[in-house]
């Protein structure tokens, strides 16, 4: 049977990720990343598994952890709390299995889709809570942070450009004295150290935005006016 002691190495942990694709980038000679997650902010782990659901299996996906950035919020009764992506170097494809999340994990998840997973010399699964106070420390020494750069002088040029309309729906939206808009990269941030220049970006409302990074790579501007042409 498949589980994540068949592919994390013993004495290691890791944090663990069930996704359809959103957001999920994948460059096997640089840096991957993952959709924004709420997981703990302090936690450092060895290893980031991504539990990818296909309409032909389900591909397991391995790397080393790299750093998390803060990106997104999720409110829970009133209080915020960040979603950081998380980015992970020298990925595989690890296997690809037809069991699912809750099998693959050992069905102590409770429900969640990002947990973190320890590999005790092949023993019995341990489960954290990801929202928990818990923590477990000591594990690892050192880390590195990995961000990646954006310019805001740059993408507010872009959205001044755009006329602050989203480029794919054609919405514009003004609420509290600001426009609500977003900047996109026709070329995937993730991919690494470039020049940028204006025609490299696009302004998407954030439900565009969000649809556009539901596969990887994003949806190219046609194909997404298609899809949003379908809900309109």
């Amino acid at each position: 049977m498949d589980s994540y002691l068949d592919i994390l190495p013993a004495g290691s942990t890791a944090v663990a990720v069930k996704t359809k694709g959103h957001n999920f980038y994948i460059d096997v000679n640089g840096i991957s990343s993952t959709g924004c997650w709420v997981v703990s902010k302090d936690r450092i782990d060895d290893y980031v598994l991504v539990f990818h659901e296909t309409n032909n299996g389900n591909d397991v996906y391995i790397g080393e952890f790299v750093g998390k950035n803060a990106e997104e919020f999720t409110e829970r009764q009133g209080k915020k709390y960040p979603r950081y992506r998380i980015f992970l170097k020298d990925i595989k494809l690890a296997i690809n299995t037809t069991e699912n999340w809750t099998t693959f994990v050992g069905k102590g998840n409770g429900g969640f889709e990002r947990i973190y997973l320890e590999n005790k010399g092949k023993q019995k699964p341990v489960f954290l809570d990801p929202d928990s106070a818990e923590a477990e420390e000591g594990y690892k020494k050192d880390s590195s942070r990995m961000t990646s750069k954006r310019d805001k002088k740059l993408a507010d040029s872009r959205k001044k450009k755009d006329n602050y309309t989203c480029q794919s729906c054609s919405n514009k939206y003004f609420v509290n004295n600001k426009y609500v808009i977003d900047c996109h990269h026709l070329e995937p941030i993730a991919l690494g150290k470039r020049k940028t220049k204006i025609e490299d970006l696009i302004s998407l409302c954030p439900t565009c935005h969000r649809i556009a990074h539901t596969r990887v790579p994003p949806y190219e501007l046609d194909d997404l006016k298609d899809i949003v042409a379908k809900y309109t």
